[in-house]
């Protein structure tokens, strides 16, 4: 990646040829699935359901194949997209669109605003960017509404790691090693979403993707009202167990959901891995 910093000026306006909504993997948090579904007039599970893949953390691709770029965006476009309109969910569109072609990244509590590779990737995907006026990186992120997403973002994967955490508070009392909980998210690392959906149930899938909040542009409330939800269930999860597994199993089901919700998010299992490594000793 290419860092970069707010006074970079670059090839930031855009062509609006929307060869960028071709070729690319669009991942969206719970918040952003329910702010769009608001925004186009759906139910959250009606748009989860109908337009999203991998157990409701990817838009569909399946627009009109794109006729601009390189081959690799001459596929079908984001299910939202039109080609005589553009983007139809343009007001809600996620972060990863909203920061696109720059990236973001949170390293050491700070947020890093970076390029993927050494060359901008707007040169090669829309080459007559280099005959329009160059920006500043940190006019262009003003002007992307970024407030919302980044707070979705960034409090779900504090989220994510936390339960990683809370399944550490179990292992840490004795009742599972944290080798075992370490084997136990390698294995979970190989499962497809599909399998991962399979094996949370339909009750864990709706309340981890489509949680029964009112949805807004206040992000962090509605991240921290589905945290709030998510741990009263994990207690009743806790309650309904056979006590000789209860404990084992939260924690398992713990790491189940850190991982999933952690894909859209940017929260990845190779942190996770770290995370449940057991504490180094001094001699």
């Amino acid at each position: 990646m290419t860092p970069l910093t707010a006074t970079d000026r670059l090839p930031l306006t855009c062509t609006r040829l929307g060869t960028c909504c071709h070729g690319h993997r669009i991942l969206i948090s719970p918040w952003e699935l329910a702010w769009l579904a608001h925004g186009i007039g759906l139910t959250p599970r009606a748009l989860r359901d109908a337009r999203t893949i991998n157990g409701g953390t990817q838009l569909m691709a399946d627009g009109p194949v794109g006729i601009h770029g390189p081959a690799s965006h001459r596929v079908p476009a984001c299910t939202f997209y039109d080609a005589e309109l553009g983007c139809r969910a343009h007001a809600h569109r996620p972060l990863a669109c909203r920061l696109y072609p720059l990236g973001r990244q949170r390293h050491a509590g700070a947020i890093r605003y970076y390029h993927p590779g050494a060359v901008m990737p707007c040169r090669e995907l829309c080459p007559s960017v280099t005959e329009l006026p160059e920006r500043s990186v940190g006019e262009y992120l003003q002007e992307q509404d970024l407030t919302a997403g980044e707070a979705a973002h960034d409090g779900y994967a504090a989220l994510a790691y936390g339960l990683v955490n809370a399944a550490l508070v179990i292992a840490d009392a004795g009742e599972i090693s944290r080798a075992a909980l370490g084997d136990h998210l390698a294995k979970l690392c190989t499962w497809t979403a599909h399998e991962r959906v399979t094996c949370m149930g339909h009750e864990w899938y709706d309340l981890l993707t489509i949680p029964d909040l009112p949805v807004s542009a206040d992000a962090a409330t509605f991240v921290a009202d589905h945290g709030l939800l998510m741990a009263n269930r994990l207690q009743d999860e806790f309650h309904r167990r056979p006590p000789t597994k209860a404990l084992t199993e939260t924690a398992c089901l713990e790491l189940l959901l850190a991982l999933h919700l952690g894909s859209t998010v940017g929260a990845d299992a190779a942190t996770m891995a770290i995370l449940i490594q057991p504490p180094t000793t001094s001699s």
